[in-house]
C-alpha cells in the first residue's frame, strides 16, 4: 500500500485513514457502536404529506432532531451522510390511536367467596379510573422496534378491562432512551369506560347495572366536587374533605378537560354512550366501532370520533378467495355480509363525514395490512393516510409529529413503494432525527438475493478531495458481512449489511466510529459511497481484487 504525501491536506487524510489501523485494540473496543452522523441527506425522494400532496425529486437534510432543509436541488452539507432516495418515498409516520406496549396493572388478589356481591370494593368492581398506564409501563425503545419497522412512530395505549380500568398514555417510539418515561408524550389520557360488567360477577354485572353505576359515579363525582368547592370557599364548620382520585378523573371528563374512551362495537351500545354524553355533557370517543356505520349520520352530526379497529374477524364459513362461482350456503352468505360490512365500516364513516382514525385494535392487528382491507372495501387512500397520521395526531395534540417541514422534528418513514402497498417495505424510520434502518430482505419474507461483497478489495478513502489507500477483506453470511481494513500499522474491524446494490457498514476512524453507505455495482466488481466523521465528509471507492477463496 502506497501513501503519497503531496500536500498537508493529503497528509492529514492519510493520517486519518491510517489512524484507523494503528489505534490500540483496547481503544478500538470503546467504539463498538458508531456515533450518529452530524447530519443526513436523502436525495431524490418523493414526499407525500398527510393530506396526500406529493412533491417529487426532493432533497431532505436532517440535522440533529430537526429537518434543516427541504427542496429540489437543496445543497447537501459536507458532514451529511448521504442516503440514496431514488425511487423512495417519505410519508408521515403512523400514529396508532389505540395500540399496545408492555405494562401490567397490579393483579387483583381476592377470592370470590370473600366478596359481598352487593357491596364490593372498587378494585373488585374494576372502578379505578385513577390508575395510569404510565405508572406500570415497562416498555423500552428496543421493544418498539417492530412498530417502527412497520412505520409506527407514536402510539396511544388504553387499558382494557371491565367498567373503568384506568387511564392511557401516549408514547413516541423514540430510540436510544434510558427509561420508559422518556417515551411518554402524554402521561394522562382520558379514562376508558366500558359497558362490560365485573368479571367477578358482582355489582355492576348486567348491562342495566353497568349503565346505572356509570350514571351514579358521575353524580357522585359532581357531588364530591361541590363539597371540595364549598370547603375551599369557607372552612367554617367543615372538616377537610377527603381526596378521591377516581372522582377527580371523572370530573376532568365532565369539565371537558379530557374525553372518555368507550370500547364498544355494536350500534345499540354506541347509542347508549351517546345518551350518557347527552345527559352529562362530556366528549366521548368510540374505540372499535365495528357497527358505527349504521349510525354514521348521527356520529357526524354530533362530531363524535370513531377510532376504528383493524383487528378484523377471520372468516369461518366464507372463503374470500373462492372464485369458483358456486353459490354460498345460507351460513356462509350471512357471514360474508357481516364481514364485508365490517370491512366497509371505515369507508362508510369517512364518506359520511365522521372523524376516523384507524388503529391496531390494542396491538392486535398490523395497521398497514388492515388499511389495505379498508381501502379494498371503499376507503380512499388519501382518507386512509389521514386516518393513521393527521387525525390521530391532532386528537392527541401532537400534530407536529406528522408535519414534514423545515424546522419540524425529523419524524417520518421512508418506503420503497406506496405506504399501503402489499409489497412495500419501510426502508428507513426517522424519529426526532434518529435513524433506524428497516429489516434486510429475507427478514420479512422479501424476495430477492442480496448482493455479494465477500472477498478482497482495494479501497481509497478521501477527505476534502485528498485520499489514502488501504486493503479490505470481507466475509458474508446472508445479508450481513464483516471483515478488516488493513494497513502497515494494523487492522480495524468492519461490520455491515448489503441489500441488492445498497451497502451500509460501520468502521472506526481515529478512535471514532463512522457510518458509511454506498452502492455496489451490478457485477459486484466495484463499490463506492460516503460517510461522515468529525473530520468532515469521507468518500470511498473500492475495487474487488479477488472473490472468496482467491478467485476473480
Amino acid at each position: 500500500m502506497k501513501i503519497p504525501l503531496a500536500s498537508p491536506m493529503l497528509a492529514r487524510a492519510a493520517i486519518l485513514v491510517l489512524a484507523l489501523c494503528c489505534v490500540p485494540a483496547a481503544l478500538r473496543a470503546q467504539y463498538m457502536t458508531a456515533p450518529a452522523p452530524a447530519a443526513y441527506a436523502l436525495e431524490g425522494v418523493t414526499i407525500v404529506e398527510a393530506d396526500g400532496t406529493r412533491s417529487e425529486n426532493v432533497t431532505v437534510v436532517i440535522r440533529g432532531a430537526f429537518i434543516e432543509e427541504i427542496g429540489e436541488g437543496a445543497a447537501i452539507p459536507a458532514d451529511a451522510l448521504r442516503l440514496n432516495g431514488d425511487s423512495l418515498t417519505i410519508y408521515p409516520g403512523i400514529v396508532d390511536a389505540s395500540g399496545a406496549v408492555d405494562f401490567e396493572f397490579p393483579e387483583l388478589e381476592v377470592e370470590r367467596d370473600e366478596v359481598q356481591s352487593w357491596a364490593p370494593r372498587r378494585k373488585v368492581q374494576s372502578f379505578q379510573p385513577h390508575l395510569r398506564v404510565v405508572d406500570y409501563m415497562t416498555a423500552t425503545d428496543s421493544s418498539l422496534a417492530d412498530l417502527r419497522n412497520d412505520g409506527v412512530v407514536a402510539t396511544a395505549v388504553h387499558p382494557d378491562g371491565d367498567l373503568m380500568p384506568g387511564r392511557g398514555a401516549l408514547l413516541v417510539a423514540r430510540m436510544d432512551v434510558e427509561s420508559p418515561f422518556a417515551l411518554v408524550a402524554d402521561p394522562e389520557l382520558g379514562p376508558v369506560i366500558s359497558l362490560e360488567g365485573s368479571s367477578m360477577r358482582v355489582y355492576p354485572y348486567t348491562l342495566f347495572g353497568v349503565i346505572a353505576f356509570i350514571r351514579q359515579a358521575f353524580e357522585d363525582a359532581q357531588r364530591d366536587g361541590q363539597i371540595q368547592a364549598a370547603f375551599a370557599s369557607d372552612q367554617t364548620g367543615m372538616l377537610p374533605p377527603g381526596w378521591d382520585p377516581d372522582y377527580e378523573v371523572l370530573r376532568d371528563v365532565l369539565d371537558g378537560e379530557v374525553p372518555a374512551y368507550f370500547p364498544v362495537d355494536g350500534a345499540a351500545d354506541i347509542r347508549r354512550v351517546l345518551g350518557l354524553a347527552d345527559d352529562y355533557g362530556f366528549e366521548p370517543v368510540i374505540l372499535g366501532g365495528a357497527e358505527a356505520w349504521e349510525i354514521a349520520a348521527i356520529l357526524a352530526e354530533r362530531d363524535v370520533p370513531v377510532f376504528v379497529s383493524l383487528d378484523f374477524p377471520d372468516p369461518e364459513r366464507w372463503d374470500p378467495d373462492d372464485d369458483s362461482g358456486e353459490p354460498l350456503d345460507a351460513a356462509a352468505a350471512a357471514e360474508r355480509q357481516r364481514l364485508e360490512e365490517i370491512y366497509a365500516n371505515a369507508g362508510r364513516l369517512a364518506a359520511a363525514g365522521v372523524d376516523i382514525a384507524l388503529t391496531s385494535g390494542g396491538g392486535e392487528a398490523n395497521i398497514r395490512e388492515g388499511v389495505r382491507k379498508a381501502i379494498e372495501y371503499g376507503l380512499s387512500e388519501d382518507a386512509a393516510l389521514a386516518a393513521v397520521t393527521i387525525t390521530p395526531a391532532e386528537h392527541y395534540g401532537i400534530s407536529h409529529i406528522v408535519q414534514i417541514e423545515e424546522g419540524m422534528p425529523a419524524t417520518f418513514v421512508v418506503t420503497d413503494g406506496p405506504l399501503f402497498g402489499e409489497d412495500s417495505e419501510v426502508v428507513y424510520t426517522f424519529v426526532e432525527g434518529k435513524l433506524e434502518r428497516g429489516p434486510e430482505p429475507g427478514e420479512k419474507g422479501v424476495s430477492g438475493e442480496p448482493g455479494s461483497v465477500a472477498g478482497e478489495w482495494d479501497i481509497e478513502l478521501s477527505v476534502g478531495g485528498e485520499g489514502a489507500q488501504a486493503e479490505m477483506e470481507l466475509t458474508q453470511e446472508g445479508n450481513s458481512f464483516e471483515g478488516t481494513l488493513s494497513g502497515p500499522f494494523g487492522e480495524s474491524r468492519i461490520t455491515g449489511t448489503v441489500s441488492g446494490t445498497e451497502v451500509n457498514f460501520t468502521m472506526t476512524l481515529a478512535g471514532q466510529g463512522a457510518d458509511f453507505s454506498g452502492t455496489l455495482s451490478e457485477d459486484g466488481s466495484e463499490m463506492s459511497g460516503s460517510g461522515s466523521s468529525e473530520f468532515g465528509r469521507i468518500t470511498f471507492e473500492a475495487t474487488r481484487t479477488s472473490a472468496p477463496g482467491g478467485g476473480r
